[in-house]
């Protein structure tokens, strides 16, 4: 009679909680050669003081409502990382994750905002709704700050970076290209405009350079 495989339980968990009524593994009375640590002889090992009190306060350390907002930020970014090189998303990104803490942030805000500073309290409205022309609209205006010129001001602030401007504009080529039929018909005219006066833009910034 052939042995039945075992399979070793799987731990799932739908609701994001952790585990806190899981016991521990007992661990062995001798560590693997893996979990060996080699200390140089003039290092002293601090002695193990064991689990701290949850009461205890981390040292050093102010405890803040706002530190929880950080690290629900922490928590969206994760899921909205990308790789610098390439410039494309990472396997874990995803948007409906990344709402999802977001949400958190906006209810924790509400719920605390008598009691957060006016920076994570306070937030202004939003005067129109999003639309897909904000998109072109906002590579283009970092395609203009890629040239060292302020967007907001028109004033130069540093050097160029021609490689970037280009790299955005071409986005902005791109969009108008994938996405023209999604565009509100007032916004078609409005894009390639935007698109066009990046181009001679960057066309100016690059001969004055030359």
């Amino acid at each position: 009679m052939a042995e039945k495989d075992e399979k070793e339980p799987e731990l799932i968990i739908t609701d994001r909680r952790p585990r806190f009524d899981v016991d521990p593994e007992t661990p062995s009375e001798s560590p693997s050669p893996a979990s060996t640590v080699f200390l140089p002889d003039d290092v002293v090992p601090e002695p193990d003081r064991g689990p701290r009190d949850p009461e205890e306060k981390a040292p050093g350390m102010e405890i803040r409502l706002e530190q929880i907002m950080a690290i629900l930020s922490g928590m969206a970014l994760t899921h909205l990382s990308f790789d610098p090189e390439t410039r494309l998303p990472d396997p874990t990104f995803s948007l409906r994750e990344a709402r999802f803490f977001l949400e958190l942030m906006e209810k924790f805000r509400d719920a605390f905002k008598d009691k957060l500073s006016i920076a994570v309290s306070g937030d202004s409205p939003i005067d129109e709704p999003a639309k897909l022309g904000h998109i072109p609209a906002i590579l283009g205006g970092m395609a203009i700050s890629a040239l060292g010129v302020d967007p907001r001001t028109g004033r130069p602030e540093r050097k160029p970076d021609f490689e970037s401007a280009r790299f955005l504009i071409d986005l902005m080529d791109l969009f108008v290209l994938e996405g023209e039929a999604a565009l509100e018909p007032e916004e078609r005219d409005y894009v390639k405009d935007m698109v066009y006066q990046a181009k001679m833009y960057f066309v100016r910034q690059r001969d004055q350079i030359r």
